[in-house]
C-alpha cells in the first residue's frame, strides 16, 4: 500500500508521542509531565478488553471506547481544565465528501456540538479510525503478528487506489527521536522485523485514514489534518499536510494507559488553529475564528500583512516570511469577502491543494454592510463603492512547490509585461501573496526539522486573487465558442513564443471566457504548472497535466519531456470533450456526466492512452456522440484536427522507426526540450512593417525541414513538431483560420523579443 513519491510527499512514522502533542496541539511540557507522573486507570477498559476477547465485531466496540474517552474527558474537567471536544460515532451514517462516500467510525467535534448537531466534515475537530483483527489472525502471546488481509479489506484498499491513487501511503522514514532513517522498502534485520511485526497491521487502516483526512483539508480550507487509528487497543495518532504525512509510534492503551489520556487531553484543550483550521478564516471582521464554519459562505478571508521582494530581499531570509508578490495589493486590501461556496476543491490528499473561493476584496478603510454592525460614528462611515456585482472576483488558495521556477503570480505579471496584446486573454490580478517557512504555521517544521532533514518536498503556501470568469460550457452561442476557444490558443502560442513560458496543464477548467463592452474574450487560466521553456528539463521530474486531456506521449509509462505540441494535443482533446458534453445555450448546459466512449479517458494513465490510441484508428464512435449544439464543428473544425492528429501519430510511427536505425541522426530528448528556439526559428512568420493594423490574408508557411534525417523522402519529421504540429497548421484545422496580427504598438517589443533568443 504505497504512496507513490512522485505524487505526494513521504510518510513519516514512529514520532515520539510526546513530540507530537507538544507540536501539534499544544500541550505544554509541564502537562505531558504530570500525566507522566499520574497513575491511569481506564474506566471501562475491562468491558472493551473482554469484548476484543470474545470476538467482538468492530462496531461492538464504538461505544465502549466513547466510554473509555469520556471518562477521561471527565476526569480532565474534574481537575478544572478547560476542555473544549464533543465525541460521536457515526454508525452507519456516510458523510459527504470530495470523493468516495466516506463513513468514519467516530469523529470528535468542538463543545459546542451535540448529539443533534450536523454531523459534517467542516465542523470536526479530528477523525477515529477503529478496528479488530480477527481472533484468526490476533497477535499470539509470543508477539508475532500475522497480517494477512482478509479479501474484504484488500478490496477496500485497491477500490481507494483506483479512486485516489495518492491516498496509499508510503515511503516511509523514522524519524531521529524513533531509530535510523529508513525507506519502507528496504530490508530491515531480524530483531527490528520482529519488532515492527507487532505494529504492521496498521498498515491495513492507513487507505482509510488518509481518506478521512482528504474530507478534513478539502472542508473549510484546512492547512492539516489529523485523527486516530485504532486496531484492538493498539494506538497511533496521524498527522496529514500537503507536504505528507506524519505518524506516532504506536502504543497500547491498555499497557501505557497515560498515553491515551495525553491524547484525551490534547485533543480536548486544542482550539481551531492547532486542529488545522485555516487561521485567515472568521465568520466577520470583527472577531478571529472561535467555532467552525459550518459553510465558508459568508465569511471573510483576512489579507494577510507582510512585505514585497524588495523589501524582504533587503531584510532577511527569503525562505521564510509574508511576501506580496511584486507588491500587487500591498497596503490595499483589508480582506476578501466569501460570497458562495468552493468553486473548486482539489480532490487530492498531498499536492497543491487548491480552493477557489469566490467573493470581493475590500479595501482597507472600506465599510461594507456586514461592518455597519461595529461601533464607529454614522457620520465616519461611507458605504462601499462598487459598480460590480457581487462575487465578481476569486481567491485561490494553494500550496506549490518550492522548487518551482516562478509562483503562478509571477509567470502571470512576466507574460502581461511580454504579450501585452494577450492582456485580455490573461487573468487579471489584484493581489498575490506567499506565505514561506515559519509564517505557514505549520507544524511539520518543529518535528525535527524533517521537511529537510528528510529531504520531503518542501511547499509555499500562496493566495492569489484576480477576477472571476466563466466557464466555456456557460457561453451562450457556439459563435462565442468558437471566439473563445481561438482567443485561448493564440494566447497559449503567445506565450509559449514571445513569452518563453509552456502552460503544460490544459484542461476544461482552465479554458474560461468574460464578456466586456466589446464582446467576448477567452481566458487561458491555471498556470501555477507553467514553466519557462529552457528550464523544462531541470525543473520536472514527472508529467503534468489533467487525465483526459494529456497528450498521448505524456501517458507512457515513461512520459516524454512535455513540448508546446502536447498543449496543442490537450486543447484539441478539450474540444473533443466539449463537442460531446455541451449543451451550449441549454438551460443546463453541463451535466457533468462523462459520455460512455470517453470514460476511459477519464481512467489510469494507461486506460487513457489506450482508449485515445484507439480513437486515433476510429474516431466515428466519438463523432456520433457530438451534441446537436455543437454539430456544426463536426465538419469544419474537428474532422480537420483529427486528420491532423492522425497525421501526426503516423508519423511518430515513422520517427521511431528511424531511431531504431543507429545510422539515422534524431534529435536526443535534451535537443527536443531545447528544440522550442529552433521552432520559433521555424515556425515565425515575417513581420508586415507597414503602419495597417487590418487582418489582411497571410501566407500560412509549413514547417520546414527539422534538424532530422529524412526517412522517406520527401517527408521531413522532427521531433518536436512530428512534421506537422504547428501554430498554424492548428489554426488553418480550424475551418481555414489564420494567427491574428500583432497590434502595431506591440510590434517592435515582439521582434526583440525573437532576437534575444
Amino acid at each position: 500500500m504505497d504512496l507513490q513519491a512522485d505524487r505526494a510527499g513521504l510518510l513519516s512514522k514512529d514520532v515520539d508521542i510526546e513530540e507530537y502533542v507538544r507540536h501539534v496541539y499544544g500541550v505544554s511540557t509541564d502537562d505531558i509531565e504530570a500525566i507522566k507522573a499520574k497513575e491511569w486507570k481506564l474506566d471501562g477498559l475491562a468491558t472493551y478488553v473482554n469484548l476484543l476477547g470474545d470476538g467482538a465485531r468492530e462496531e461492538q466496540l464504538y461505544e465502549p471506547f466513547k466510554a473509555i474517552m469520556a471518562n477521561l474527558f471527565c476526569t480532565f474537567e474534574n481537575d478544572k481544565r478547560k476542555l473544549d471536544v464533543h465525541h460521536a460515532f457515526l454508525g452507519k451514517t456516510a458523510l459527504k465528501s470530495v470523493g468516495n462516500v466516506r463513513k468514519p467510525d467516530q469523529l470528535f467535534f468542538f463543545g459546542s456540538h451535540d448529539d443533534n448537531s450536523p454531523i459534517t466534515w467542516s465542523l470536526a475537530k479530528a477523525f477515529v479510525e477503529l478496528a479488530v483483527t480477527p481472533s484468526a489472525q490476533r497477535i499470539t502471546a509470543s508477539g508475532s503478528a500475522i497480517t494477512t488481509i482478509n479479501e474484504e479489506e484488500a478490496a477496500a484498499t485497491h477500490a481507494l487506489a483506483a479512486s485516489a491513487p495518492d491516498l496509499i501511503l508510503s515511503p516511509t522514514i523514522v524519524t531521529p527521536s524513533g531509530g535510523t532513517k529508513r525507506r519502507s522498502t528496504d530490508t530491515p534485520d531480524r530483531s527490528e522485523a520482529s519488532k515492527r511485526a507487532k505494529i504492521s497491521v496498521l498498515s491495513k487502516k492507513e487507505p482509510q485514514a488518509a481518506g478521512y483526512a482528504l474530507e478534513l483539508l478539502a472542508s473549510t480550507c484546512r492547512r492539516w489534518a489529523t485523527g486516530l487509528v485504532i486496531i484492538d487497543t493498539q494506538v497511533a495518532l496521524h498527522y496529514y499536510d500537503r507536504v505528507g504525512a506524519i505518524f506516532t509510534q504506536p502504543f497500547k492503551f491498555d499497557e501505557e494507559p497515560w498515553k491515551l489520556a495525553l491524547f484525551a487531553l490534547a485533543i480536548g484543550q486544542c482550539n481551531l488553529v492547532q486542529a488545522g483550521f485555516e487561521p485567515l478564516v472568521a465568520s466577520n471582521t470583527n472577531t478571529t475564528l472561535s467555532q467552525p464554519l459550518y459553510s465558508l459562505k459568508d465569511a471573510i478571508l483576512q489579507v494577510p500583512e507582510g512585505e514585497g521582494k524588495e523589501g524582504k530581499a533587503q531584510g532577511g531570509d527569503l525562505n521564510d516570511g509574508i511576501e506580496f508578490v511584486d507588491k500587487l495589493g500591498q497596503g490595499v486590501y483589508s480582506h476578501f469577502e466569501i460570497t458562495g461556496d468552493p468553486l473548486y476543491v482539489y480532490g487530492g490528499l498531498t499536492g497543491r491543494g487548491s480552493h477557489v473561493l469566490p467573493g470581493d476584496l475590500v479595501k482597507v478603510g472600506e465599510v461594507t454592510p456586514q461592518d455597519n454592525t461595529g461601533t464607529l460614528d454614522d457620520s465616519k462611515k461611507r458605504p462601499a463603492t462598487t459598480a460590480k456585482p457581487k462575487g465578481a472576483m476569486v481567491v485561490k488558495l494553494s500550496w506549490p512547490m518550492e522548487k518551482r521556477p516562478y509562483l503562478e503570480a509571477d509567470t502571470i505579471n512576466d507574460l502581461l509585461k511580454k504579450i501585452a496584446w494577450m492582456e485580455d486573454q490573461l487573468p487579471r490580478i489584484h493581489c498575490a501573496i506567499t506565505l514561506k517557512g515559519e509564517s505557514m504555521e505549520l507544524p511539520r517544521h518543529l518535528f525535527h526539522n524533517m521537511t529537510t532533514a528528510h529531504n520531503l518536498e518542501r511547499r509555499y503556501f500562496t493566495l492569489l486573487f484576480t477576477d472571476r470568469y466563466k466557464h466555456l460550457w456557460d457561453v451562450e452561442t457556439l459563435a462565442e465558442f468558437q471566439l473563445a476557444y481561438i482567443d485561448i490558443v493564440e494566447c497559449h502560442h503567445a506565450a509559449t513564443k514571445y513569452g518563453r513560458i509552456l502552460h503544460r496543464d490544459i484542461s476544461e477548467n482552465n479554458l474560461l471566457w468574460t464578456r466586456r463592452a466589446n464582446g467576448v474574450f477567452g481566458v487561458l487560466n491555471d498556470w501555477d504548472l507553467a514553466t519557462p521553456i529552457n528550464a523544462i528539463c531541470g525543473t520536472t521530474n514527472h508529467r503534468t497535466g489533467t487525465g483526459p486531456f494529456m497528450a498521448l506521449d505524456l501517458l507512457d509509462k515513461v512520459p516524454a519531456v512535455h513540448l508546446y505540441r502536447h498543449d496543442l494535443e490537450s486543447l484539441f482533446y478539450v474540444l473533443i470533450w466539449a463537442a460531446v458534453h455541451y449543451n451550449i445555450g441549454d438551460t443546463v448546459p453541463y451535466l457533468h456526466q462523462v459520455d460512455p466512449e470517453l470514460e476511459k479517458w477519464n481512467g489510469n494513465y494507461e486506460d487513457a492512452r489506450a482508449a485515445k490510441t484507439l480513437f486515433y484508428e476510429n474516431t466515428e464512435p466519438v463523432m456520433q456522440r457530438i451534441r446537436p449544439a455543437m454539430l456544426p464543428l463536426r465538419a469544419i473544425w474537428i474532422k480537420p484536427l483529427c486528420d491532423l492528429f492522425q497525421k501526426s501519430r503516423a508519423n511518430a510511427r515513422i520517427l521511431r522507426a528511424a531511431q531504431a536505425q543507429p545510422e539515422v541522426v534524431v534529435p536526443s530528448v535534451l535537443q527536443a526540450a531545447r528544440g522550442s528556439q529552433l521552432m520559433d526559428a521555424r515556425n515565425a512568420r515575417a513581420f508586415d512593417e507597414s503602419d495597417s493594423d487590418s487582418d489582411d490574408e497571410q501566407e500560412v508557411l509549413p514547417p520546414p525541414p527539422g534538424p532530422s534525417t529524412p526517412v522517406a523522402p520527401p517527408v521531413a519529421i522532427d521531433f518536436e513538431t512530428l512534421g506537422c504540429l504547428t501554430f498554424e497548421n492548428f489554426l488553418a484545422a480550424l475551418d481555414g483560420c489564420k494567427p491574428r496580427r500583432i497590434p502595431k504598438k506591440y510590434r517592435e517589443q515582439a521582434k526583440r523579443l525573437l532576437e534575444e533568443l
